[in-house]
């Protein structure tokens, strides 16, 4: 009883990376939020191979063994894919003390996977597997919305990866007006010039969505 106590006293952040996080880009989070949060900082090694249900799964299953629902709010900070794992997941099962999401969108980045499969085919499910696929749809964007205080970060750079499958920085209008790229309207929202590449590494970023946990909103520019 005194340990569930002392729990609801503390708050906690979970970050969710897409399928592009390599193990130093987690370390680097990991270390970062550590370092600089006032959180107990969790960053779930989800399978996202067999797809977003899968991993969405395995999420609420972490939830519970890590008993993060006791504690007093249940941060996030979400990477594409780790933001749609997230909204399969409360939508199954809702998250009490949910706190407040930052999710990290692209609209240039988004269209990797279904230009990858375009060009390859079926090649690059072999290394990313089945999420690839569920990416590349557009069922994932009728997921049911978070309800929760949600800030989004907006890539407008473009990733080497983009630019290899033909996507270009002129591109970026175009895919964000895209009926498979949506937002909530009205929602705190950063405009970085960062690519993919560099959002999981660049520090001035991360205190950034940092901030809006604490507080809610993002730091003037």
């Amino acid at each position: 009883m005194a340990g569930k106590i002392a729990l609801a006293t503390q708050q906690v952040l979970v970050i969710l990376p897409g399928i592009t996080a390599d193990r130093a880009a987690r370390r680097h989070l990991l270390d970062y939020f550590r370092s600089r949060s006032p959180y107990r900082v969790f960053l779930p090694d989800l399978c996202q191979y067999f797809g977003i249900g899968f991993a969405a799964r395995q999420l609420l299953h972490y939830l519970d063994s890590r008993e993060l629902g006791s504690y007093q709010r249940c941060h996030f900070i979400c990477y594409i894919s780790g933001g749609f794992i997230l909204r399969q997941a409360l939508a199954q099962r809702p998250l009490l003390n949910l706190g407040r999401v930052v999710c990290v969108r692209s609209p240039l980045q988004e269209r990797v996977p279904e230009r990858s499969l375009r060009r390859y085919g079926p090649l690059p499910a072999l290394k990313f597997g089945k999420v690839l696929f569920d990416l590349a749809g557009d069922r994932l964007n009728r997921l049911p919305e978070l309800n929760a205080d949600v800030g989004y970060v907006i890539e407008h750079g473009l990733s080497a990866q983009a630019e290899q499958l033909g996507l270009r920085a002129a591109d970026f209008e175009c895919c964000r007006n895209d009926r498979r790229f949506t937002v909530v309207p009205g929602r705190p929202t950063l405009e970085t010039p960062l690519s993919h590449d560099r959002v999981y590494s660049d520090d001035g970023l991360l205190a950034q969505m940092l901030a809006f946990i604490v507080s809610g909103s993002f730091p003037p520019a």
